[in-house]
């Protein structure tokens, strides 16, 4: 019996390189509304995103206000006039189309999908990040998605995971793993549930914060071995359990 029989795991710079989609959107939004794309003005948009995010995360800001927010701001930086909102639609569709897996990141949740439970638990808009689950093929591998906006409610409130196991039917909290890159969101929420987490820690991050995971991993293959058993390692790929109940 693996380790966890129920994961809840993060979308983006978990499974999903959203690195990659923000740029690929940042380009799109700068060439249509002629915006200098320079390094700089990106480092700009990128810091405003982040402070608004950590606003958010603190219950200081709402999501909807934050989409429009940070072009708002980002326009006063360029001191431009334009139509924030209708910036933030053009961005967001393009966003949507960012859907390329991390590596290892499929080959991770082929491996356990047999064994485990697995909930996407994501802070974002409904229809980006289920465009995004589809095209990847990440939602072929879960059970349950979980989306912010659509819960009413945002990481790192520990409502958001205790909502999800509840719609889950998950009762044994000790079987069940918190999983993501973000230390103030994925893992304060699951740490302020009362669950185990583990923190991605891919791009090799110090810890400055006061807050432990349970588990810490530098990859997939690792945070595979924090969940199955070496039984069901050595089993990967050949003959697979039935998927255990939480």
């Amino acid at each position: 019996m693996a380790h966890y029989n129920c994961i809840m795991i993060d979308l983006d710079n978990t499974l999903l390189d959203f690195d990659k989609a923000e740029n690929q959107a940042l380009e799109k939004t700068f060439a249509q509304f002629e915006f200098p794309d320079t390094p700089e003005n990106r480092a700009v948009y990128k810091q405003l995103n982040s402070q608004l995010w950590q606003e958010l995360e603190k219950g200081k800001i709402k999501r909807d206000a934050l989409a429009v927010v940070r072009w708002k701001k980002f326009l006063a930086h360029l001191g431009r006039l334009g139509n924030a909102g209708k910036i933030n639609e053009f961005y967001m569709n393009c966003l949507s189309q960012g859907c390329s897996p991390l590596p290892g990141a499929l080959e991770f949740l082929e491996a356990v999908e047999d064994y485990a439970t697995i909930a996407i638990i994501t802070n974002g808009s409904e229809k980006v990040q289920k465009n995004r689950l589809a095209y990847s093929g990440v939602a072929a591998f879960v059970d349950g998605i979980f989306i912010s906006e659509r819960m009413g409610i945002h990481k790192p409130d520990k409502r958001f995971v205790n909502l999800a196991l509840e719609r889950l039917g998950v009762t044994n909290r000790q079987k069940v793993l918190v999983i993501g890159d973000s230390l103030t969101a994925d893992i304060k929420c699951g740490v302020d549930a009362g669950l185990a987490t583990c923190w991605c820690n891919f791009k090799g991050q110090e810890n400055t914060l006061n807050l432990q995971p349970t588990y810490t991993v530098q990859g997939f293959e690792e945070l595979k071995r924090v969940i199955l058993t070496q039984e069901e390692l050595e089993n990967d790929g050949t003959e697979k359990a039935h998927k255990i109940k939480a």
